[in-house]
């Protein structure tokens, strides 16, 4: 990784949800910009992308393979960051999963699995955060929402994204509440939302072919976003550039919530 003009030097950032598609660009992008990290995921595919990095004895990251729905994950993640590099600086919530099924179809286990992962687990990391984050007047939170969280899409009826929606209606309010608490502290909390974007994720939404002219006609840019596309505006939020911003949710969605 090249690195370029370094400006994330020296900022530690935490990174959940690392070796997803764009959990690994903001990973790389981060890494090429200086900052200190701590990359995050219960996949041995994290191992796998960035274990070759692995040098405590330089930036490269600290790896966590941890499964965040587990009591203490989030406490445990924090404890590590701060042992391996003392403090930090930003929090990138950018894990998540979705299930897709007729609404009447969705078991207690799936509504639980979304919910806890997409929501639950963000709360916990940004108390946890919040707790070294305040003595130091100091922080960068973003969590990751979606488009979903503001509009709903159903594949023109072929499936429901009820407890997806769901969800990432609860990220946004949550990201308002936390940047209302943590305010006087100098913490900016803010969502990024984004509509779909390259990634394994959505491969079979794009390979059908009806779904995805469905939508590429809602997006006024008319295409996919390509994951180097959300690192812009993670970079914004996560930079002094954006310090009179909190409790924002930024649509990264090609124009789709323009109507």
């Amino acid at each position: 990784m090249s690195k370029h003009q370094g400006k994330f030097e020296d900022k530690v950032v935490v990174i959940t949800g690392a070796a997803g598609g764009i959990g690994t660009a903001l990973a790389e992008a981060f890494l090429s910009e200086g900052a200190k990290t701590v990359l995050v995921d219960s996949s041995e595919q994290l191992l796998a992308q960035f274990g070759s990095n692995k040098d405590e004895t330089q930036n490269n990251p600290l790896l966590l393979q941890v499964d965040l729905l587990k009591e203490g994950s989030a406490e445990k993640i924090i404890n590590d960051s701060i042992s391996r590099w003392g403090r930090i600086d930003i929090l990138v919530n950018a894990i998540g999963v979705n299930v897709r099924k007729k609404i009447d179809a969705y078991t207690d286990s799936d509504f639980d699995r979304i919910y806890n992962i997409n929501v639950k687990s963000i709360f916990h990391l940004c108390n946890s955060a919040a707790t070294v984050m305040k003595p130091r007047n100091y922080g960068k939170i973003i969590n990751f929402s979606s488009i979903q969280g503001a509009i709903c899409w159903n594949g023109k009826g072929a499936f429901s994204l009820a407890p997806y929606c769901a969800s990432k209606s609860a990220v946004i309010a949550m990201t308002k509440a936390f940047a209302l608490e943590l305010a006087p502290y100098q913490i900016n909390v803010n969502a990024i939302c984004p509509a779909f974007v390259n990634t394994e994720l959505v491969k079979p939404i794009r390979d059908d072919k009806v779904l995805y002219a469905d939508i590429i006609s809602r997006t006024p840019l008319r295409r996919f976003a390509d994951p180097q596309e959300i690192v812009g505006p993670v970079f914004f939020l996560s930079s002094s550039e954006s310090s009179f911003i909190t409790g924002h949710a930024l649509m990264v969605d090609g124009g789709w919530t323009i109507e």
